[in-house]
């Protein structure tokens, strides 16, 4: 039997963690859960326990490297992958997937099928070296 894979989304816009985690859940294969608040970012994390976070990019918004950094730091989190979705780039400049600034990311407007590859690439990529 396999159980759905735990993703945390972290993005200050409800409605964008609302559609996005409505969207992942659907194709059954992950249990999502949203924060709208950076703050509790390390809090949702630790009692979620996620194999993934997806983290939002935003330049007012920007917390990435401390939120990073924090949950990180935390031993039951450390190898935990952080993807982030972003509109600091758009698909046609760089791909709607790849690396950047040290960190995965997803172009945001983004394909549904480009986001689950990137989580099952990521995942798969956990796996592989026995994270």
């Amino acid at each position: 039997m396999t159980f759905p894979k735990r993703i945390l989304l972290i993005d200050h816009e409800p409605h964008l963690t609302a559609v996005v985690g409505s969207a992942l859940q659907t194709t059954g294969q992950y249990l999502i859960r949203q924060e709208n608040h950076s703050r509790r970012a390390l809090h949702s994390a630790l009692h979620f326990q996620p194999d993934l976070i997806l983290l939002d990019a935003v330049p007012e918004h920007f917390e990435l490297d401390k939120i990073a950094q924090q949950i990180h730091a935390d031993a039951s989190l450390q190898d935990v992958p952080v993807v982030c979705l972003t509109s600091l780039t758009t698909a046609g400049h760089l791909g709607s997937v790849g690396f950047f600034g040290g960190y995965t990311f997803v172009a945001n407007p983004f394909l549904l099928q480009d986001m689950v590859n990137c989580i099952a690439e990521m995942l798969n990529d956990k796996r592989r070296f026995g994270l």
